[in-house]
């Protein structure tokens, strides 16, 4: 993240950065709600098809996800990544942070953060004590509502829309604009088979897409052809994504690897 965070084109800043096998999201798949529907919804959608003349048309399955593809694998595993997580942070707001995640900076979460966990009673006792507090506290907020949507009919609907509406992915400007940001030159490794290669080559993708988006805005060239080749290029160089098929960690003791990467600092920082 500070990669991100101090590339300041002024004073001293990142010039360069190597990562590999990044956890640049940690909201995995298992979180992110996957759209699947119900028998019912399913059964109205054919009805609807049906009775407007169309063809009802069946749906594409979603390509599974490295995480879950390689929840398995033998040097980084799922289990090892959520146990991680849990142990990191103390709430699910922490984790939704650009700076815990900073895939962040360029595109929203895409799903909301999850419900806090109850918390367990000590006792029998303290069990129906919380359980009197929580339904005194759920009469209260219906009775509450109710006199609302009363007074307020035409709210109602609009409500209703509004909380069955689900969180989208979305992209996001970055950096911003008169921040004095520079995206530096950056190295990102990650294996064919990690659970982690999705997140690492979509967070790839999205800062060459902000280099392409600042360099034409920087040379105003936004109906340059040439232009826009030519950031397209730049993006890919200062951008470069590796996916080896076998996963290195370099913590391991990669040594080629370690040696490359120290060669390639020494010539931008020449």
């Amino acid at each position: 993240m500070l990669t991100l965070t101090e590339c300041r084109l002024q004073g001293p800043y990142v010039a360069a950065a190597a990562i590999n096998e990044p956890i640049v999201d940690w909201v995995f798949p298992e979180d992110d709600g996957v759209d699947e529907e119900s028998v019912a919804d399913r059964f109205s959608s054919f009805v609807e098809a049906l009775q407007s003349g169309r063809k009802p048309k069946a749906k594409s399955k979603p390509r599974p996800t490295s995480f879950l593809t390689f929840a398995e694998n033998g040097i980084l595993n799922a289990g090892t990544l959520l146990k991680a997580r849990n142990n990191l942070f103390r709430k699910h707001d922490d984790y939704f942070d650009t700076f815990a995640s900073p895939l962040f900076n360029f595109r929203t979460a895409g799903v909301a953060v999850p419900s806090p966990q109850p918390k367990t009673p000590a006792d029998d006792f303290a069990e129906l004590s919380l359980y009197e507090r929580d339904d005194f506290h759920r009469q209260q907020m219906k009775m509450s509502s109710l006199s609302y949507r009363l007074q307020n009919p035409d709210m109602q609907a609009e409500e209703t829309a509004e909380s069955t509406k689900k969180p989208r992915k979305s992209h996001k400007r970055w950096p911003n604009a008169g921040s004095g940001l520079r995206i530096p030159q950056m190295r990102i490794s990650s294996a064919a088979t990690s659970p982690l290669s999705d997140q690492v080559g979509e967070f790839a993708r999205l800062i060459q897409r902000s280099i392409v988006a600042q360099e034409i805005k920087t040379v105003e060239a936004d109906g340059d052809e040439a232009a826009k080749e030519a950031a397209y290029m730049l993006a890919e160089r200062q951008i470069y994504h590796r996916t080896p098929e076998s996963m290195r960690l370099w913590s391991l003791g990669q040594t080629h690897d370690l040696r490359h990467i120290a060669h390639w600092f020494e010539q931008i920082l020449q």
